[in-house]
């Protein structure tokens, strides 16, 4: 009998492993289609889009700065910008040969970025000469095109350059009004989508798509471009002839707070080729609201104010027997010139600049009210101006560590307190507004494509009545008409003014014969039309009346002659 043979195993598992491997394959090959085709299709169908479609950006035109009569003094115009991409030239040894005749740059340094521009268009030559603009465009070189770019341009100059500030290789504002109104000037970018082919060029007869840019707004100052002129000049002479570091002039319209001028010395020139200096950083703030500094005594005039409000004193009121130095726990204080003056009235504790009396003053008018007439004037506060880095200066109070009852009288005739140059305008424009505390303003105007919005002046508070406005500004009037400006009185105008010097302060204590030398000055008296601020910094002779009160004349008698101001009095009226 045959034996019976069973089958071989090894068949059936190479069909089964093959088998296995086939539904595998199956299921991984669908596995992809499902990930390509459906859970992924959006970002295939980008990456697809990104090989055919090229997408160039349109610049939106950045809005122009006007000054308060609409002439421009910021503007952006077009100029022609070399762009290059690399797959797109044919010859870049020709086309380097042409580009150099044209611009008259080394042939070999054009062909190197001709060659680094291999991944997208690429500016290769920012600025284009138009002669060499149009030699290139009869060229015709392939890979390599002409665009209309923007670059600011300054009409006026560098006119009020810390500011207006300045903007950055993006076109984006990096400090001033360009910075704090970048998003209404900047206006909104616009692209172009056209296809290309497979080597990247554009296919003529292609889709194309384009979304226009929209222009920024304009901005119209409330800087008018020939007072700013006139008082950066006036700046400039006075800290030269004084020998100064540095100095601020502010003009305001008191009824307003518009500022009219505002000129800092350091500055920069918005118009050099050289760019931002990194070794100087400090010279592109907009130093008059972000340096703080102590006023002296100009700040008399709030401490005066507050107390005529209050009826603790009158003008021609007197105080105790000026010996030339009071003790305030224990400390003295001193006048400015060493000087005892004897029984004097309020009014010559102006004209005179006597601390003695002013922390006499502070005292009856207590901490309490004092303090509450420095905060109601705006100090230790930010003033809402719109500009980059304000600092809101700073003063200790009651209860705070380290006040003593020094602070008080030393704060009473600006030392031991800091503020910022437009802080310390604006708060003395009260006194010619009626006692009405305005806010500043830079900014009449925004101009743009939905209208024209209008800034109108913003009052912030009554600080004191019209009636004790008028008094200290009558004060103010006997300053100026003092026997040591006679030589400086403009014939057939008043103004009212109150000089300052401070000593300032440094890490061992204050430096001698160093100060801020100061004047502010209203003019014409009645009604006056402007305020003006002069500060020169370390200057040679230290005293606001002896160097800033010059200056203040000067600057005063320039803005009566271009406001066509007439005289407000017989020369021969003088009481």
């Amino acid at each position: 009998m045959a034996a019976i043979t069973r089958a071989d195993p090894l068949p059936r598992l190479r069909l089964a492993l093959v088998g296995l491997a086939v539904v595998s394959l199956a299921v991984l090959i669908v596995q992809r289609l499902y990930w390509y085709q459906i859970a992924d299709h959006d970002t295939f169908v980008a990456m697809a889009s990104d090989e055919h479609q090229q997408k160039k950006s349109l610049p939106a035109r950045r809005g122009a700065l006007l000054d308060s009569s609409g002439h421009p003094i910021a503007v952006n115009v077009m100029y022609d910008a070399l762009y290059a991409y690399r797959p797109e030239v044919g010859n870049v040894d020709r086309a380097a040969t042409v580009l150099s005749d044209a611009l008259g740059l080394p042939k070999d340094e054009l062909a190197a970025r001709i060659g680094a521009a291999n991944t997208h268009w690429t500016a290769i030559v920012p600025t284009v000469p138009a002669n060499a603009a149009t030699q290139i465009e009869h060229a015709e070189l392939t890979g390599i095109e002409l665009r209309r770019v923007p670059a600011r341009e300054y009409p006026e100059g560098s006119t009020a350059a810390q500011l207006l500030g300045f903007i950055g290789a993006d076109g984006k504002g990096l400090s001033g009004i360009e910075l704090t109104f970048d998003q209404e000037l900047s206006g909104t970018p616009g692209f172009m989508i056209t296809e290309r082919d497979t080597i990247g060029s554009e296919i003529a007869l292609g889709r194309k798509a384009m979304v226009p840019p929209v222009a920024g707004s304009d901005i119209q100052l409330t800087i008018d471009r020939y007072v700013q002129r006139m008082a950066e000049q006036r700046l400039a002479e006075a800290v030269k002839s004084n020998k100064a570091t540095g100095g601020v002039i502010i003009v305001m319209e008191p009824s307003t707070g518009a500022v009219l001028a505002m000129a800092a010395d350091p500055t920069y020139s918005l118009t050099s080729e050289e760019g931002y200096d990194p070794q100087r950083p400090e010279l592109y703030k907009p130093l008059t609201v972000t340096d703080t500094y102590e006023p002296g005594s100009v700040m008399k005039l709030m401490t005066m104010a507050g107390a005529i409000e209050e009826g603790l004193i009158t003008p021609d009121g007197t105080y105790y027997q000026d010996t030339g130095v009071a003790y305030v726990d224990g400390v003295p204080i001193k006048n400015w010139d060493g000087g005892a003056y004897g029984r004097v009235s309020m009014r010559e504790v102006i004209v005179h600049s006597l601390n003695t009396g002013t922390q006499w003053v502070a005292g009856q008018l207590g901490p309490e009210r004092f303090y509450k007439y420095m905060d109601a004037f705006g100090f230790g506060q930010l003033s809402g101006v719109r500009l980059n880095g304000e600092a809101p200066g700073a003063f200790r109070k009651p209860g705070e560590t380290g006040w003593t009852r020094t602070d008080l009288a030393t704060n009473s005739y600006g030392q031991s307190i800091s503020v910022t140059p437009l802080q310390m305008i604006t708060a003395i424009a009260a006194i010619g507004n009626h006692g009405v505390l305005m806010r500043p303003q830079l900014v009449r105007e925004i101009r743009g494509p939905e209208g024209v919005e209008r800034m109108t002046p913003e009052p912030i508070r009554q600080v004191i009545s019209s009636k004790t406005a008028d008094t200290v500004l009558d004060m103010m009037v006997s300053h100026w008409r003092q026997s040591a400006f006679t030589s400086i009185q403009i014939a057939g105008y008043t103004l009212a003014t109150k000089s300052g010097t401070a000593d300032i302060p440094g890490p061992g204590g204050y430096s001698s014969g160093k100060t801020y030398a100061s004047m502010v000055g209203f003019g014409p008296i009645p009604n006056p039309r402007f305020v003006i601020m002069v500060r020169l910094d370390r200057p040679e002779a230290v005293y606001g009346g002896t160097v800033a009160a010059p200056v203040l004349r000067e600057l005063a008698n320039d803005l009566f002659s271009y406001y066509r101001i007439p005289p407000t009095e017989n020369p021969s009226s003088r009481r």
